[in-house]
């Protein structure tokens, strides 16, 4: 019971949810955290910390980033299913899941989009 708590204290912040909802899917460092978050680097310390203190996540250096990794990924994803969170219809989800991959492709997010008249002309 003692360590139930803890855990289930943590999944008590939007901001924790947001990112296990991330980590779920992807493996990711602190910067992008930080950046899809929109968390100061304290802000995100903390949470992370709380996290790693009770188990959650583990933290490793690979590349020379720091990545996170999921120690309870399937009864996370059991409790995320249950309750809806993450769904296609969840829009915070979305909106994170757009930020990640901006950042992780920038050339893509800036490709400007071609114009209908061309594609019209060309198929005429």
């Amino acid at each position: 019971m003692t360590s139930l708590l803890p855990f289930l204290a943590s999944l008590n912040d939007i901001h924790r949810l947001r990112l296990l909802q991330l980590l779920q899917k992807h493996k990711t460092n602190v910067s992008e955290l930080r950046a899809v978050l929109g968390l100061g680097e304290g802000d995100l310390a903390a949470h992370l910390k709380l996290l790693v203190d009770i188990g959650i996540i583990k933290t490793g250096k690979n590349s020379g980033q720091l990545k996170l990794k999921h120690k309870h990924a399937a009864l996370i994803a059991k409790l995320f299913a249950h309750f809806k969170v993450g769904t296609k219809k969840d829009e915070q989800t979305r909106t994170d899941e757009k930020k990640l991959h901006a950042l992780r492709h920038p050339k893509a997010a800036k490709k400007p989009k071609k114009p209908l008249a061309k594609k019209k002309a060309a198929k005429k």
